[in-house]
């Protein structure tokens, strides 16, 4: 099962990369960039994911793990991750950075405009 939890995490690093454009050593790591770009239930699954690791490397300990449990965070995890487009995440922002400009843009307008009312320019 040591081999098997080293798999899943290994895709799911993979998926992270490509998906979310988070990089990291390990996947404590990646999860810890990607924040809040991932729901909690998925940081959970991953935190028990990367918590079960070590303990399927060692034999007393590895009985410990619910393999049910491990498979099913990992069907979450990897579920989400494939759910995700990167192109429309990247259009989002995009556009939400421009929407973000122009209001700024429209703001200062408005004052320059109230300003120049009030001394009599305009």
């Amino acid at each position: 099962m040591a081999d098997q939890i080293q798999k899943y995490i290994a895709e799911i690093q993979a998926l992270m990369e490509t998906k979310l454009w988070v990089k990291g050593r390990d996947l404590k790591a990646q999860t810890r960039k990607a924040g809040r770009r991932l729901p909690r239930k998925v940081r959970r699954d991953l935190r028990y994911l990367i918590d079960t690791a070590p303990l399927a490397n060692n034999p007393k300990l590895g009985r410990m793990i619910n393999h049910s449990k491990v498979d099913k965070a990992y069907a979450n995890v990897t579920a989400h991750l494939r759910g995700l487009n990167p192109r429309e995440a990247m259009w989002t922002m995009v556009l939400n950075i421009t929407a973000s400009i122009a209001l700024g843009l429209i703001v200062i307008f408005v004052i320059v405009l109230y300003v120049l009312v009030q001394r009599g320019y305009v």
